[in-house]
């Protein structure tokens, strides 16, 4: 039996989840000294965490509006009170403004508005800003007193056969873009009611009193209005009509689209030794008010991060980082795309990051449990198997502390918050926030994404505040700080304890793959799967080896150790040809409201492949052009997808790939 060191010891516990010997050693990851992640936690304060949420929610945070500018200087005050280099840069959003690709939208300033019952029964249905969702985005000024016409969905002409609604009020069911194209644009109605379903999960339909946050096209300058309703409402109206009765209302608004900015803020910590090197934390602070869990506590939590790191610094109890931190606050996805364009040597200088979108529910209240998200597929890399070692490290301390009491504050656990066990996982890569623009290909910057995920309240008044947990938020912003303070700061000394952590992660990802690969129906699928859990682990190590190099001769030897994989036959008649991506389009095709497809092609051409409607197709297609780099065929692309998700065949690829050849994002060699 070989004899193993402590940390060697300490390293299989993290990945195998044996028991460890203390409480201080539960939170303590095997490649820092116990010193170095206390300093870390001291600062910390979930609860502080959890106040800056509510604050936050007090702004109704839309991209380009006067709410969102407020949360974006209130957020910018705080880094400079707490010592940070902080800024806000402000990016045109002027609806002709591109970044790359993508067309900016317009901004918009809501006043007040309200929709009234005049009759039968004179009432008041909803007020905005009382109840923030109650008026869609994007809405414009409008004084209305006209018949309510049912229209079902309201998304297909069909819907408004034999109605009559010019002039009218609808009520519709469909997608509020669509709906107001079909019904206001033309059919000439004056404006409309929705109970547009979004985000749906198991919960879906039990609380009829949500009510959902709702958007119009920011980009269509002729918009009227929507009012939002819960399920509860429009089924009550939907009721009376079918019994004839005439339901007249009236509809007042005080809102314009207009030329605005994307608020970017901006923060640092400079690194010492590396300062051009950066790592980077990311949070989007869009959203509805309250808008709680999405995303207030994401913005809260690297806001934490930020105050924490920079007070230890101060102290003394943390060295200054080797590598600059840097910390943005983006209106989601769109902001992204603006301040990635505009500053081209970011994603260059960036060697990993952290997103966090929703980090704080309960889950009595949300159902949600917390998800740690690995890099893409398509872009391996080391902040994986950090992420793994602090996430056991959190879970280790939540669960000893659930389990058996004693001591809180080692539970990681913040008056007046939670004590139970922190409920997270590691995953696959997700979509769905601002790392996927970071990700993209034309950026590359790796991303571990934290989530909640589903939460019942999502997009709806019901997200508040009073949903949220002290603890979480503190677990987070520890873990969050953690892996993000070992990309800037772990000394090289250092470097071969995480070499160790990560052999072990590769490892058990590898057996996975080889489970899969036995599994696999095809012979040659299963070989790819090997194949590419080999790719993926040389590129693991090979980023260790760049970011420390006094571990790279020690991490090329591991390289040189990665199972043999025996060579794949070529497929007889493959699809040879070889995309090469236009350089004009840099980032996802689709960012927030924009479509990249439906511009070009048009609103009504059919861009849903067979790939696109696969299970996880969302991920499929955007890896798919991310290994697109003017090398691979069609069929290297579809045999990476295979391998490193799951088999699809080649065909499908090759249909994404030719959709995206009409709409000129990619040309063939």
């Amino acid at each position: 039996m070989n004899r193993r060191s402590g940390w060697q010891v300490l390293a299989l516990a993290l990945v195998c989840g044996a028991p460890v010997r203390s409480e201080a050693e539960d939170r303590t990851v095997p490649f820092w000294p116990q010193a170095v992640t206390d300093a870390i936690h001291g600062e910390i304060d979930g609860g502080a965490a959890l106040r800056t949420v509510r604050d936050l929610g007090r702004f109704h945070r839309v991209h380009g509006s006067p709410g969102f500018t407020a949360a974006a200087e209130m957020i910018r005050d705080r880094l400079v009170a707490a010592g940070l280099a902080a800024a806000i840069e402000r990016f045109p959003a002027d609806g002709q403004t591109r970044y790359a690709h993508f067309r900016s939208y317009l901004g918009w300033n809501p006043t007040e508005a309200s929709l009234e019952e005049v009759s039968p029964r004179a009432r008041p249905i909803v007020r905005f800003p009382d109840l923030a969702v109650a008026l869609a985005d994007y809405s414009q000024d409008a004084d209305v007193t006209a018949e309510l016409v049912d229209v079902g969905r309201g998304a297909a002409p069909a819907d408004y056969a034999g109605k009559e609604v010019h002039g009218r009020l609808v009520l519709a069911s469909g997608p509020l873009p669509l709906v107001h194209r079909r019904a206001v644009e033309e059919r000439g109605a004056a404006g409309f009611l929705s109970d547009y379903p979004n985000q749906r999960t198991a919960w879906s339909g039990d609380d009829r009193d949500l009510v959902r946050w709702g958007h119009l096209s920011p980009y269509q300058t002729r918009n009227t209005f929507a009012f939002m309703l819960s399920p509860r409402q429009s089924q009550d109206l939907r009721s009376r009509l079918g019994a004839g009765e005439k339901i007249m209302l009236h509809a007042r608004v005080r809102a314009r689209m207009v030329p605005a900015t994307y608020d970017v803020v901006t923060a640092t910590i400079p690194g010492q030794e590396r300062p051009a090197e950066e790592v980077v934390l990311t949070a989007h602070l869009c959203h509805e008010s309250a808008g709680a869990n999405d995303n207030a506590s994401g913005s809260a939590a690297i806001l934490e991060v930020a105050r924490a790191l920079q007070s230890a610094v101060a102290r003394g109890t943390l060295a200054a980082p080797r590598r600059t931190l840097r910390f943005l606050w983006l209106p989601e996805i769109a902001g992204s795309q603006a301040w990635l364009v505009r500053h081209p040597e970011a994603a260059r200088a960036t060697v990993a990051g952290v997103h966090m979108d929703m980090v704080g529910g309960l889950l009595a209240t949300t159902h949600g449990t917390f998800h740690l998200s690995r890099s893409a597929e398509s872009r391996p890399h080391v902040v994986d198997e950090i992420a793994r070692a602090w996430l056991a490290a959190v879970v280790r301390a939540s669960e000893r502390y659930a389990e058996r009491g004693g001591d809180a504050y080692a539970g990681l656990a913040w008056p007046p918050g939670s004590r139970e066990a922190f409920l997270a996982d590691l995953r696959g890569v997700e979509m769905g926030s601002d790392h996927e623009v970071f990700e993209e290909a034309s950026f590359g910057v790796p991303m571990v994404y934290f989530h909640d995920w589903p939460d019942v309240t999502i997009h709806t008044q019901k997200d508040l505040p009073e949903n949220l947990d002290a603890t979480k938020m503190g677990r987070v912003a520890f873990l969050g700080a953690g892996i993000a303070w070992t990309l800037a700061a772990l000394p090289d000394a250092e470097a071969l304890r995480l070499l160790a952590v990560t052999r072990a992660g590769l490892a058990e990802r590898s057996a996975r793959a080889g489970l899969q690969a036995e599994l696999a129906g095809d012979p040659r699928d299963g070989g790819l799967m090997r194949r590419e859990a080999a790719a993926v682990a040389s590129a693991t190590l090979r980023s260790l080896g760049t970011l420390w190099p006094s571990a790279a001769a020690a991490a090329r030897a591991e390289e040189a150790r990665l199972p043999a994989v025996s060579s794949l036959t070529s497929i007889a008649g493959g699809d040879g040809r070889v995309p090469v991506r236009n350089p004009d389009v840099r980032g996802p095709l689709g960012v927030y409201y924009y479509d990249h497809l439906a511009e070009v092609l048009g609103p009504d051409a059919d861009v849903e492949t067979a790939l696109a409607r696969r299970d996880g197709g969302e991920v499929l297609t955007w890896e798919a052009l991310n290994l697109v780099d003017g090398r691979r065929s069609v069929q290297e692309i579809r045999d990476v997808l295979t391998g490193r998700y799951a088999p699809v065949p080649v065909a499908e690829v090759a249909g994404y790939l030719d959709l995206l050849a009409r709409a000129r994002v990619l040309t063939w060699r």
